[in-house]
């Protein structure tokens, strides 16, 4: 089902409408969630109170961005505010116990660049994960921030700096270590 097909289906309240928009979007909100919130019980509030959100405003959707843009726009503010509310705590997400011993090192360079996410701004880590995880680009990252498209490129280009110095602190770090 095309997002066109389920749109016209959810703003006529039909089930199959709201399901085909969440089974199709519910994941990569809740990705960019967990990213921006660190914390799986967060994310699953900020997801579900973004859901709830765009299905009562399904009527405001003009179109004018790609639904999926429009969806991170409602889950960002959510993320926000669940924020403000205090519930962002550190979670343990992943544990290199829970992998095959040929997965490790993936896993090793998976927890180390969330290590180093995880010490950004909210803002910084989510331009960076919308940009890189989600392959959105600056103007539809743009739409969901409320900046335009050259002040995203400058915020992008700055969060990667802020990354790269926090990731060569890391290496030299464990080069210390050893």
């Amino acid at each position: 089902m095309t997002d066109e097909e389920a749109l016209f289906l959810a703003r006529r309240g039909r089930p199959e409408g709201f399901r085909a928009i969440y089974l199709s979007y519910g994941s990569y909100l809740f990705t960019l969630a967990i990213r921006m919130l660190r914390n799986r019980e967060a994310a699953e509030d900020a997801t579900q109170e973004a859901f709830a959100a765009a299905f009562r405003s399904l009527d405001d959707f003009r179109g004018d961005a790609r639904l999926k843009t429009w969806l991170y726009t409602i889950l960002y503010r959510a993320a926000l505010k669940v924020q403000e509310k205090g519930k962002n705590e550190i979670p343990s997400e992943v544990s290199a116990m829970d992998v095959p011993e040929s997965g490790h090192s993936q896993v090793e360079d998976q927890m180390a660049v969330k290590g180093v996410l995880e010490k950004l701004e909210t803002r910084d880590r989510a331009v960076l994960v919308m940009s890189y995880w989600d392959d959105l680009s600056c103007r539809e990252i743009g739409e969901i921030l409320g900046f335009n498209e050259n002040h995203v490129k400058v915020l992008l280009f700055r969060a990667r700096e802020r990354f790269a110095r926090l990731w060569k602190a890391q290496e030299n770090l464990g080069r210390g270590n050893t």
